[in-house]
């Protein structure tokens, strides 16, 4: 209650959005009050999953929207962790915000609630690299992205030249590295395992490598006809294991919280960390003389090439019941600004999604150059898995790092989920 009052005296201090009053990861709520008149008038309600520095710039720019349309009230919250479960019950519901973040989702999970929006003014703009991760099969996309995902595995460069270690390439590499940075006092691998959406994103990044990095025995194809089978997950699942078990992760692994991570990446005694650039960026914000960098996924062997994993990151779309669809549509143009596209960018670590803007990654750039002509590998539960696994993988995740299934177990709860939901679908 204290917060939401704050953020209130805020806005009608302002008479703009206060958002950024408040970044934490949890739940967080402002509003902006409708004043004066403007050539827009009305309310709508907006909805993110962003943090962190990302969270701010999409703050900003909303608030700069609001100063250009003082007659528009815009309703802004951040529900970070809770988002899936939260869009999940508002689909049910049929009751959406007027605008949302797609979260990677657009097309398989939001597509049949949103505005196609390729009539828009930006939409010639776009990336060709994004068009084909936020299309559907008849070339219509429901989301404007303010940036591209393109994203590996952080390391810390400093840690990795002391121990006497080149970037790896392969997991059996890795496990060197760790074992050596294990050894001179660091910590191997940094998991926020009290978010269960951490341990199912090293998941996404383990089924990646181990499945869909080296499709010889065609398991994408079974995957995507409902003929997978348990065995599959079993080698990335069992190497989660060993990371846990080699003592890879930190000691609190368990109940370490995600809004921590930016700060113990800066701190300088980790060696690696299976999240995304923006969570680096953030990590740089707080310490300029930090030294990470962004690196390749490594594979199981060395004749399978290394990757990135890509997609849609920051996102948005328009409810197609909004009753408010104008101003929707009008903070969309505006968010798609090259001025604006390039804060995002800038703020999350990631490059920019259009043609017209220009990409400045600051301490990023460096690290992002070296390894942005590797090869794009889609999500793993977007491209392989029907809707609804990523909630699986959650539990199933924290299940296996927690000692409270074993290997066996834990794929066929995978396979259970899988079938039934690729039988909803098809």
């Amino acid at each position: 209650m204290k917060k939401t009052m704050k953020l209130a005296l805020c806005t009608m201090l302002f008479g703009i959005i206060a958002a950024g009053c408040s970044t934490q990861e949890n739940s967080s709520t402002s509003s902006a009050v409708q004043q004066g008149e403007g050539e827009l008038k009305g309310k709508i309600v907006m909805m993110t999953n962003s943090s962190g520095g990302t969270y701010n710039a999409v703050t900003e720019i909303v608030e700069d929207f609001i100063k250009q349309h003082p007659g528009v009230e815009i309703e802004l919250s951040s529900q970070g962790s809770d988002y899936e479960s939260l869009m999940k019950a508002k689909m049910a519901a049929n009751d959406l915000p007027d605008v949302f973040a797609t979260n990677g989702w657009s097309v398989n999970r939001y597509s049949e609630y949103l505005l196609p929006l390729n009539d828009q003014e930006w939409y010639e703009n776009l990336n060709e690299e994004i068009i084909p991760s936020i299309s559907d099969s008849d070339g219509n996309i429901y989301t404007l992205p303010l940036n591209v995902d393109k994203a590996g595995m952080i390391y810390n460069y400093k840690i990795l030249e002391e121990i006497g270690c080149d970037i790896p390439k392969t997991w059996d590499d890795f496990l060197v590295c760790c074992e050596k940075a294990k050894a001179a006092g660091y910590t191997p691998i940094y998991l926020a395992g009290k978010d269960s959406g951490k341990t199912a994103g090293i998941l996404n990044i383990l089924f990646a490598s181990f499945i869909e990095a080296d499709n010889s025995s065609g398991q994408i194809e079974a995957l995507k006809s409902g003929n997978a089978e348990a065995s599959m997950f079993e080698a990335p699942l069992n190497f989660l294991v060993e990371l846990k078990d080699n003592g890879y992760f930190n000691v609190d692994y368990v109940t370490a919280d995600a809004s921590g991570i930016p700060e113990k990446l800066a701190g300088g005694n980790v060696l690696f960390a299976m999240e995304s650039n923006s969570t680096m960026a953030d990590a740089y914000n707080l310490n300029q003389e930090s030294t990470l960098g962004m690196m390749a996924v490594p594979t199981v062997s060395a004749e399978i090439e290394t990757f990135l994993t890509g997609g849609e990151k920051e996102a948005y779309g328009v409810w197609k019941d909004s009753e408010n669809q104008e101003i929707a549509l009008e903070l969309l143009n505006f968010m798609a600004k090259p001025e604006n596209i390039e804060k995002v960018s800038s703020a999350s670590g990631m490059p920019v999604s259009m043609k017209n803007a220009k990409e400045d990654l600051g301490n990023i750039q460096e690290s992002y150059d070296s390894v942005k002509d590797e090869r794009i590998l889609n999500k793993f539960d977007r491209e392989c898995f029907p809707n609804g696994m990523w909630s699986t993988m959650k539990t199933i995740g924290s299940a296996l790092i927690a000692g409270d299934v074993t290997v066996e177990e834990a794929s066929e709860m995978l396979m259970t989920d899988y079938k039934n939901f690729w039988l909803q679908e098809n």
